[in-house]
């Protein structure tokens, strides 16, 4: 008896833990703006934005007397367990149908919702699907199993751990095209965390939901048994936050004006009305609100302002969603031979010689054994290659394709399929045929300028990579170092941390040149104080690649107080004035050996300030032909002040410079690391003396002996 007592204690213990919704959501956001500060204040803008938008939008609709057109979201569920069969089918497929009626405020129980919330229900007609089809077409139910030998995943990073097949989890389908939602155990009593849209890599976007808080049957418990964490933390997929705002001050606010003031969470199921600190009088907070902590029996609305609020964030931030395909099942024919993408070439190629690589696809029922592959080069000649194999439906394979000469200039290419196994039908002709853009231009010659003045952007030979298709450089008239014209980063505007932008030069040979510098103008400034909290700043890369993008050479990185041209905070675009640039030069001498290049300036973008470049310069400088010989010059000698002591290459065993007079006496010294960009030691011996002075060259393992001459 005393032992039957010992485990009701222990379950009553239990149950309340187990009981009280707790979401890791804005905790996760917390911590990844403390490990990136700068993140705050793309936060905080973007909060702003979402105010003014759903204000604007609520106008709209009120005037226009119009409800939300239906979209669906294609779902893929990832359930990570040590055993993943304790989550069924028909358990996934509850939690589908509670996402669509409480999407649609058509669920049973919103009869229930008191009188008072009436008017400010909102209906998003946002439905969901299990995908039909893997992002390479394969066929699917949309559910996607792992054992994993985890017993449970941290919150920590938005559980990122369970995002990723190496930490034990299971790797995302690409998220412009999914909603991915991972079921696990997660630790420390958490049944759910979700990532808001900005701040995260897209390889971690979705929600991660305790398989105890998941559906509506099965491994469910209740009181979150009837599907609404799920509800709650896509909730904040789209960009909605805690009614209460994650503070207790009353002043702290979800930013949505149909939801009343709340002091902090509430548990349970309370009775209406409630009221608290914040609100004081009926009809009270809205405990009924989805993104409360309430049970999920009182959870029964989104306001129409929370609505208007994820409505915007769908067709802003994550409209891809709206146009994926992955919903629709397959429907395979006989034959059907695809490409299903050119894989090179695109962007600017390095040689004018042209070899397609594409991947061909059996998109049919019969394996694909043979077929013919087309190609053109704009309105040029069309090349064709016999494909013979083996692919079994749905397979792949890469084909390298007969070579051309495209020639210089922007070049369309072409790439399709006919006759899949000698058939002259071909089931699906609209997926036979794949495009890509690409150019080639000739090498830039020595010397090279470019002020950025012509209308034509980018310039002849240059390339812009625009990574993540948001903002990148552009030809601006705002400002400029000389001239009328430069190019600019609105890195003020550019709401993404970390975000990398690239523009390329022309390709240079460098062959029978002895050294190459870079010359270049820079203006930039922050949004942050310099003296501030922040830690992350944006930053100007240059790069070389030798190899047309295989490989890199950083040869120079500034951000902040080092990249600065205004030290002041600049909270509104900045435009630098005259004095507000700087001239910035790069040594490219130590990467001729490695043959033609092109020279990369990347930006790195912090959401800080405006960054402007103008008047690239390129120029080489012949090596005396002694140098080239000895390897070492040192001169003049005899000298009157200056004495410089020039190295061919730059010395990695050199210690130290030592001069001595006839005394034996030290008369100046650097360190080897102190060789300037020139490969130069410069020492100035204008108040010695003058005599015969040693010149001393102190490497690891041997010494070198010059003797100079000082004379006035």
């Amino acid at each position: 008896m005393r032992n039957f007592t010992l485990i009701i204690l222990a379950v009553l213990y239990v149950i309340p833990a187990l009981a009280q919704r707790k979401c890791g959501t804005e905790e996760a956001m917390l911590q990844l703006i403390a490990s990136n500060p700068a993140l705050q204040k793309v936060r905080d803008r973007k909060e702003m934005r979402l105010q003014e938008m759903t204000r604007t939008v609520k106008q709209s609709r009120a005037f226009m007397r119009t409800t939300y057109p239906v979209v669906t979201i294609p779902v893929v569920v990832h359930i990570v367990l040590r055993n993943p069969d304790q989550v069924t089918d028909e358990q996934v497929q509850s939690q589908i149908d509670a996402l669509n009626r409480d999407y649609a405020a058509n669920a049973a129980d919103i009869s229930s919702l008191p009188a008072a919330w009436a008017d400010r229900l909102g209906q998003a007609n946002i439905q969901f699907c299990l995908a039909q089809r893997t992002p390479d077409d394969n066929f699917t139910n949309g559910i996607d199993r792992v054992t994993t030998t985890r017993t449970s995943f941290s919150v920590s990073n938005s559980a990122s751990a369970v995002k990723h097949a190496n930490t034990g989890g299971a790797d995302a389908w690409n998220s412009d095209n999914y909603l991915n939602i991972w079921v696990c155990n997660l630790s420390d009593n958490y049944l759910g965390i979700a990532t808001f849209p900005e701040g995260y890599p897209s390889d971690e976007q979705g929600v991660v939901i305790t398989y105890t808080g998941f559906g509506t049957t099965g491994s469910a418990v209740a009181p979150f048994n009837m599907g609404r964490t799920t509800v709650h933390e896509i909730g904040h997929f789209f960009s909605l936050r805690h009614i209460w705002g994650d503070e207790s001050a009353c002043a702290a606010d979800d930013g949505i004006d149909d939801t009343p003031l709340q002091g902090t969470y509430t548990y349970n199921c309370p009775r209406f009305p409630l009221t608290d600190r914040c609100t004081v009088d009926s009809p009270g907070i809205m405990f009924n609100n989805f993104m409360d902590y309430s049970d999920d029996a009182c959870m029964l609305l989104f306001t129409s302002d929370q609505v208007d609020r994820m409505r915007l964030t769908l067709e802003n931030d994550r409209s891809s969603l709206m146009f994926s395909e992955a919903c629709l099942p397959l429907n395979l024919q006989e034959n059907d031979a695809s490409i299903l993408t050119v894989a090179s070439p695109f962007g600017q190629i390095c040689e004018n010689n042209l070899v397609p690589k594409v991947v061909l696809r059996n998109q049919g029922k019969n394996a694909l054994t043979s077929v013919k592959i087309f190609y053109v080069v704009d309105d040029g000649q069309l090349i064709s290659y016999d494909w013979t194999g083996n692919l079994s439906a749905l397979r792949n394979d890469t084909i390298e394709l007969d070579n051309s000469i495209p020639g210089i200039g922007a070049h369309l290419l072409k790439v399709y399929t006919a006759l899949p196994n000698g058939s002259p039908v071909d089931g699906d002709p609209a997926n036979d045929t794949a495009w890509s853009n690409f150019q080639y231009y000739a090498d830039g010659t020595f010397p090279y300028s470019e002020g950025f003045e012509s209308d034509l952007f980018p310039p002849a030979g240059w390339e812009i990579k625009n990574y993540d298709n948001s903002f990148t450089w552009e030809l601006t008239a705002d400002a400029a170092k000389t001239g009328s014209r430069s190019i600019v980063m609105h890195n003020l505007a550019y709401n993404t941390n970390d975000a990398v932008d690239d523009i390329l030069t022309p390709m240079f040979d460098p062959t029978g040149k002895d050294s190459v510098f870079l010359f270049f103008d820079v203006a930039a400034a922050a949004y942050s104080n310099l003296n501030g909290s922040n830690m992350v700043w944006d930053s100007l890369q240059v790069l070389t690649t030798s190899d047309c993008g295989e490989t890199y050479d950083s040869l120079y990185k500034k951000g902040g107080e080092s990249l600065l041209t205004r030290r002041q905070p600049v909270t509104s675009e900045f435009i630098p004035t005259a004095s507000e640039w700087r001239r910035d030069s790069i040594n490219l001498t130590p990467i001729i050996k490695k043959g033609r290049f092109r020279v990369v300036f990347r930006n790195i973008s912090n959401a800080e300030n405006n960054i402007y470049l103008d008047n690239i310069n390129i120029v080489t400088k012949n090596t005396l032909p002694y140098l080239k010989e000895k390897g070492l010059v040192i001169g003049p000698n005899p000298t009157a002040n200056q004495l410089f002591i020039t190295f061919l290459e730059v010395p990695n065993d050199l210690d130290h410079i030592a001069i001595y007079n006839t005394l034996g006496k030290l008369v100046a010294r650097q360190a080897g690391s102190s060789i300037n960009s020139s490969n130069r030691f410069i020492f100035d011996l204008v108040n010695e003396p003058n005599g015969i002075y040693f010149v001393k060259l102190i490497y690891r393992n041997n010494v070198k002996t010059i003797k100079i001459t000082k004379v006035n």
